[in-house]
């Protein structure tokens, strides 16, 4: 009988196991060179997280931009950052002007994609040597550019649930195979 409860136990654990797998994401950066991040940067800006806003696993930081160092950036610009992963969970400070590296995601918007995509304080001395090696900016485009929220949570926990109740199923498939009579004399 304990043999068969382990059974179904190990089960039930491959299955919680399989069914939230996500994958890993190492927390640790170097240092880069100013020149290292400016020629790496797909944007570049200085402007003031004015809002955050949590959407599909993600926040969005929206920005009132002053000057555009690299890449298209409008006046007010949305700038998505995972909650986990490769960007160790830091937050922008709302209302201070930031000097902003971002990447192009997969799906067009401006991103902090890893923790060498990141936030300076304008006023800081990383950030004066960056600008200095962007040159001097531009401008922002007029307008806006918004992060629409996405739907690509649920389809994941849908996934999920699906592959725990197929290994619960089996489990309770098992333990009554288990529990007949063998009929065997």
């Amino acid at each position: 009988m304990v043999a068969r409860l382990f059974a179904v136990l190990a089960v039930l654990a491959g299955g919680l196991v399989l069914g939230s797998a996500a994958p890993a994401a190492a927390c640790s950066c170097a240092r880069l060179s100013p020149q290292q991040y400016a020629d790496r940067a797909d944007v570049a800006f200085v402007g003031t997280a004015t809002s955050e806003r949590a959407a599909d696993g993600a926040l969005v930081y929206r920005f009132t931009v002053d000057t555009v160092h690299a890449g298209r950036v409008s006046r007010t610009q949305d700038v998505v950052a995972p909650r986990t992963g490769s960007t160790c969970d830091q937050r922008l400070p709302l209302d201070r002007e930031l000097l902003v590296l971002a990447s192009v995601d997969a799906r067009g918007r401006l991103s902090l994609q890893d923790c060498q995509d990141a936030g300076w304080d304008a006023e800081g001395a990383f950030a004066g040597k960056l600008t200095a090696v962007l040159g001097p900016g531009t401008p922002p485009l007029p307008g806006r550019s918004e992060v629409e929220a996405e739907g690509t949570a649920m389809p994941d926990l849908l996934w999920s649930a699906l592959a725990i109740g197929v290994v619960g199923a089996l489990g309770l498939v098992v333990v009554r195979r288990l529990a007949r009579p063998s009929g065997r004399g």
